[in-house]
């Protein structure tokens, strides 16, 4: 009741149908599903990512769910609301503006370089440790004096890929269990940093 659904099912909205009688909403259905889902049992979407929830907002507002539009919104949105924002062009200036930020950060002068990481089993260490070169890796965290990643490939290169490394080969060639404990194997992996 009061949104643009309840709207334009009650029949005080135009609404549009195709050639099979199929109603035609003329909107990305993208984040469709979320709206359906919240008006069936009131779910409320999670683990979205910024351009989701942006996109998502955009939907919600179009649709007018007031109470979805504040859940996705969060404080920001709350907060927009108290002072006369927080919906339609509130919502297009702020897309709007982190789009324009977007593409200032997207430039032909952005350079980036590639930094190379070798795990290796640790043989300067006792107690079986995986251990990566160079060391002191920005962002990966370290065990054993800032020096070891785990005591298993596995856990190594999740650590690592935690830390925006990704394999130079993709799937890796791990060692076997049995075999990881020697010095007869490395995982080569690599990061791209932009400036």
């Amino acid at each position: 009741s009061g949104s643009m659904l309840g709207l334009m099912f009650s029949g005080e909205h135009p609404v549009l149908r195709d050639s099979d009688g199929c109603f035609v909403i003329d909107r990305d259905g993208k984040h469709f599903h979320h709206i359906l889902n919240y008006l069936r049992d009131g779910s409320v979407p999670i683990g979205l990512s910024r351009v989701d929830r942006l996109e998502l907002l955009r939907e919600v507002d179009f649709y007018g769910l007031k109470t979805l539009y504040t859940l996705i919104g969060g404080p920001t949105v709350q907060a927009a609301m108290m002072t006369g924002g927080g919906t339609g062009p509130w919502l297009r200036s702020l897309c709007d503006d982190l789009a324009k930020a977007e593409a200032a950060d997207f430039s032909v002068n952005s350079h980036s370089h590639r930094v190379y990481a070798r795990l290796r089993y640790g043989l300067e260490y006792s107690g079986d440790w995986i251990v990566s070169s160079p060391r002191n890796l920005p962002h990966v965290q370290y065990e054993l004096y800032d020096a070891c990643l785990a005591r298993d490939p596995i856990s190594a290169i999740n650590k690592m890929g935690a830390a925006g490394f990704r394999p130079c080969m993709d799937p890796p060639s791990v060692p076997s269990s049995s075999n990881c404990q020697c010095d007869s194997w490395e995982i080569m992996m690599y990061k791209d940093v932009y400036q």
